[in-house]
């Protein structure tokens, strides 16, 4: 695929930046104007470097206002990925006309009709499930790889993550709320050339797959111009994850030259619609939401990209958000706004007829536990809104925070509400429950079955069914940290990492195996990786 070209400096506006203008980026889809004013003061003066069509912002920042060395070396976090790396050159295809026949797992389908099995084949043909059962005969031709001692699940589904932040791993370890905007959105994301979104897509969708993640919703702010989101795609295209790319558009009731931008950018959505409407990657759009800015323009922005035929991700409902909204959901609905093509992200402080309305409407759900938690947004509502009967994903939010795909959030989660459950009880004069209430297999059928309902792709993938896509891991029962194994989804949950993740296949391809990313090329592209977060994270002090 053609590289996309590289922005230069020097195009844009120059000058110190005004509140208007920075309202009007796609990165600050989640600063209202209040916010933006209280920041500005702290970052001293800004000149501006542009993509086609779009705009970016260089920061100077004023002395004594580094990131420091304890920051620098945490961006190094990248090479963690180490012990995932391919050992040596390997091919990182999978001929699709040969059978795939995983032989002897323990399976934990994810599919009601299906079941588990204590033992059982999956065949996989051209991409596809073809069979699940107890005893599959090898087809002619067929690669068998003998998986007995793993088990076998559906891949996981991230429904919701800020890829191109894997450039700034570890920069957020410390940082509140308003620390992640200071340094994260107006230092570094407003930095990022199309090569750095294509690079940081890829080795953040590298990452995933090595923790078990077979799909990813990246709300990318970084799509800043037309060749921005070319190059997230071409990142995604790369790693061969399956994914939806939310496409940021500046709201145009902001000012500057927000509306001709947001024009452009609204047309080649329109072109990337028409060649993703299938396939590995397809295409929704993000936008600053109304808990961000006054309400008429917010709605204003929200009923211009329904037009689009696709599914709008927006922030709602935290209870740091500065201009957060009582009963917003009721409101859009009022606007004929909450239905089937509405993702809400967070969304911790609705009310509880609320989150029933929404679950009437259709309306997707991502709660991101680690993350809400340490920032302030409040109680996951992942249980509430899917006890309400909403369709619920988990994701991981910013990986300049958190990484390792979506286990250690399912963990926080599950502690998180059995601890509020057993706080309840007691407060209340009872015992904690005898039997906890919340599961391990409601924990992984968050992340497989239920993320696929809450990104609109049951049809596709998250569960061992046959007909649906080939999204399917093997996970070693087998190794120190697993063995013996007694609870398989306790097991999966609870016990294993991404270490025990032994084989990795996205649409019936290998991307992982052997405990090892296939992609020859993953080594180098850690290596670029780790340098440009360096000069970045220079270039921001």
């Amino acid at each position: 695929m053609k590289a996309p070209r590289r922005a230069r400096d020097g195009q844009g506006c120059k000058g110190v930046l005004q509140i208007r203008d920075l309202a009007a980026l796609p990165f600050a889809s989640l600063l209202s104007s209040q916010s933006i004013a209280g920041i500005l003061p702290r970052l001293g003066p800004v000149t501006g470097a542009a993509g086609r069509n779009g705009p970016s912002i260089m920061n100077k920042m004023p002395e004594g206002a580094g990131l420091g060395r304890r920051a620098l070396i945490a961006a190094g976090a990248a090479t963690g990925m180490a012990a995932a790396l391919p050992a040596q050159a390997q091919a990182p295809a999978t001929d699709p006309a040969r059978p795939i026949l995983l032989r002897g797992a323990l399976i934990l389908s994810m599919d009601p009709a299906i079941g588990d099995l204590p033992r059982g084949d999956i065949l996989v043909e051209r991409g596809a499930i073809r069979a699940v059962a107890p005893s599959i005969p090898a087809p002619e031709g067929a690669e068998v790889i003998e998986a007995a001692g793993r088990i076998a699940m559906p891949g996981m589904v991230n429904g919701h993550i800020h890829l191109a932040q894997s450039m700034q791993r570890g920069l957020s370890t410390e940082h509140s709320f308003g620390g992640y905007f200071q340094t994260i959105v107006l230092r570094h994301s407003n930095r990022m050339t199309p090569a750095d979104v294509q690079l940081a897509d890829q080795a953040g969708a590298l990452e995933q797959i090595a923790a078990g993640v077979t799909t990813v919703m990246d709300w990318s702010r970084e799509t800043m111009s037309p060749d921005h989101a070319d190059a997230a795609l071409a990142g995604l295209d790369a790693a061969g994850i399956r994914a939806v790319l939310a496409y940021t558009a500046p709201p145009i009731p902001q000012g500057g030259d927000a509306a001709a931008i947001n024009g452009r950018m609204i047309a080649h959505a329109r072109g990337l619609l028409a060649r993703r409407a299938e396939g590995l990657v397809r295409i929704w759009t993000c936008l600053q939401g109304p808990d961000f800015t006054p309400l008429a323009p917010a709605l204003a922005d929200m009923k211009r990209l329904a037009e689009l035929g696709v599914p709008i991700a927006i922030h709602t409902g935290a209870a740091i958000y500065p201009n957060r909204k009582a009963r917003l959901l009721a409101q859009l609905d009022a606007e004929g706004l909450l239905n089937e093509r509405l993702q809400i992200v967070h969304a911790n402080t609705h009310e509880a007829d609320e989150y029933r309305l929404a679950a009437d409407k259709g309306v997707m759900l991502c709660s991101t536990p680690e993350v809400e938690m340490r920032m302030g947004h409040g109680h996951p509502a992942m249980f509430q809104a899917a006890a309400a009967g909403m369709k619920v994903s988990v994701g991981t939010d910013i990986p300049s925070m958190v990484g390792g795909g979506l286990l250690p959030q399912l963990r926080v989660a599950m502690a998180a509400e059995l601890h509020r459950i057993n706080v309840a009880a007691l407060a209340g004069g009872q015992g904690v429950p005898a039997t906890p209430p919340v599961t391990a297999r409601q924990m992984l059928e968050f992340a497989t079955i239920g993320g696929a309902r809450g990104l609109g792709l049951d049809r596709v993938t998250g569960s061992l069914t046959p007909g649906k896509r080939a999204d399917i891991l093997l996970v070693r029962a087998d190794s120190p940290l697993t063995a013996p194994r007694s609870d398989p989804a306790g097991l999966v949950l609870l016990q294993a990492g991404p270490g025990e993740i032994e084989t990795v296949i996205v649409d019936g391809r290998f991307r992982k195996r052997d405990g090892r990313l296939v992609d020859a090329g993953a080594a180098a592209l850690f290596t670029r990786l780790q340098a440009r977060a360096e000069e970045m994270a220079a270039a921001a002090r």
